[in-house]
């Protein structure tokens, strides 16, 4: 038996006339003339080799091979449209996705402010939580499409460019039973002889340099293994204080000899250039001054 061909306009005709009835009111509703509709049906007949409609003045009613084909016409019609609408999403789809990779210690309320901008704006919005060096092996791979990471201070040549984003405090933190009787404020010699619990690999050195102090490190990139870590006295952290650590259960604040104030780190935002999503690049990279400020308000109204 020789392949049917048939054509979208044949099935819309027909299952329109079989929903309606009748030529006139099947027109009515695609926006065809009556005679263009009967010739798609009288080309599909055709093709078929039997009727689908009895005429009976100008109403029609379906034979019944006609109203055993109406039911997978039918079928077939809504998977067209959803095709019809996939497709047209597709450009949009494609153009509003982006990758996110992110340092241990970008501030959560940022990323959460970002998370519901994002998805006031309809655009998907996934998260990586890595290194400097993972990230930026991340853009260069075309992995992700834009970093939020902590200044290395240093070119980064033709590779990347990169925008400062702003800077977060820094504080010391430990368990109440971490130093028993030690007095304070702690020397740097006694933060060096007690493990320090550190969210960045010492792979990373030129974060390493800045933020590691003790020669024993335990090492976590998740928030809530660090939380754990802290609480149950397993080593002290030199920590952002947006983590507000001193709310966990049995951490306190510490003195040292070098204090706390002005020990900030710089984050930037980093991206390849040539990416392909560069617009929604640019429109990410314009929204996070904005969401900075915003957490950075709420951070002093605590």
């Amino acid at each position: 038996m020789p392949s049917l061909i048939y054509s979208f306009a044949q099935l819309e005709a027909f299952t329109a006339v079989a929903e309606h009835g009748s030529l006139a009111k099947a027109a009515l509703k695609l926006g065809k003339d009556r005679t263009t509709l009967r010739d798609l049906i009288d080309f599909l007949e055709d093709g078929l080799g039997y009727a689908l409609f009895l005429r009976e003045g100008r109403s029609l009613h379906l034979t019944p091979e006609g109203e055993q084909l109406q039911r997978q016409a039918h079928l077939l019609m809504r998977q067209v449209k959803a095709f019809e609408a996939f497709a047209k999403d597709v450009p949009k789809s494609a153009a509003q996705e982006i990758s996110l990779v992110y340092d241990p210690f970008t501030p959560r309320a940022l990323l959460q402010a970002l998370i519901a901008t994002m998805a006031q704006r309809d655009t998907r919005l996934s998260l990586i939580n890595a290194s400097r060096e993972e990230a930026e092996r991340l853009l260069a791979n075309d992995q992700a499409d834009l970093g939020i990471c902590q200044a290395r201070h240093r070119s980064v040549g033709d590779t990347m460019e990169w925008r400062a984003l702003g800077a977060i405090e820094m504080d010391f933190y430990a368990a109440k039973t971490l130093f028993p009787g030690a007095e304070q404020p702690l020397s740097l010699l006694d933060l060096s002889l007690t493990p320090q619990v550190i969210m960045h690999p010492d792979s990373d050195e030129p974060v390493a340099r800045r933020l590691q102090i003790s020669g024993h490190t335990i090492f976590t990139n998740e928030l809530e293994m660090l939380r754990a870590l802290l609480e149950q006295g397993c080593g002290w952290g030199f920590l952002p204080t947006h983590m507000y650590a001193e709310r966990w259960k049995n951490v306190n604040t510490l003195r040292t000899e070098v204090g706390s104030q002005g020990i900030s780190q710089t984050m930037v935002t980093i991206w390849k250039p040539g990416n392909d999503r560069r617009v929604l690049i640019d429109e990410t990279l314009a929204l996070l001054p904005g969401l900075w400020r915003e957490i950075g308000e709420m951070k002093s109204r605590c």
